[in-house]
């Protein structure tokens, strides 16, 4: 009797601790998750240089302080930073922007995109400034270098910092 009840309790204790089983990743699949993660930002990151390239065409720096200022925010709020669209606003010299009516800047070429830190990339890239006969026909008239900060905010990547390079 004393046999069958013990046999009976290991049964129940290795049906008991069959069902307890531990789920831990392997470290190959952690990496594969951080490299789907990565992807998915270097994605976003791209997406936020590219769109924020269309937009720079709406923005004039020689625009009155009040016409430029509400330019600034509606064309870029989307991509970059409020304290960035401030700075800029202080100072135009140094924003990213339309210089005059011909050539304009038409894009952001991305040349290189380097992660900085978990929530932080580094963006170098040459904006594509085109006139009237390169919209139609194709081509460049002028390229610009440009390095852009990109930053997660609240959920966001958003421009942090812009350096202008010389035109080539």
């Amino acid at each position: 009797m004393k046999k069958l009840l013990l046999f009976t309790l290991i049964l129940l204790l290795s049906a008991l601790m069959s069902g307890c089983t531990v789920v831990s990743s392997s470290p190959q699949q952690k990496e594969e998750g951080t490299q789907q993660t990565d992807e998915a930002d270097m994605k976003a990151v791209t997406n936020v240089i590219e769109g924020f390239g269309k937009k720079l065409q709406e923005v004039s720096l020689l625009a009155p302080k009040e016409v430029l200022e509400k330019s600034m925010k509606e064309s870029y709020s989307d991509f970059v930073t409020s304290e960035l669209i401030a700075k800029w606003i202080s100072d135009p010299t140094n924003a990213a922007g339309r210089l005059t009516s011909s050539p304009w800047p038409d894009r952001i070429e991305i040349l290189a995109v380097e992660k900085s830190s978990g929530n932080e990339y580094k963006v170098d890239g040459e904006i594509i400034e085109v006139t009237s006969i390169e919209k139609e026909e194709g081509g460049i008239a002028a390229k610009r270098l440009i390095t852009l900060a990109i930053k997660k905010i609240d959920n966001r990547w958003l421009i942090n910092d812009v350096k202008l390079g010389e035109y080539k």
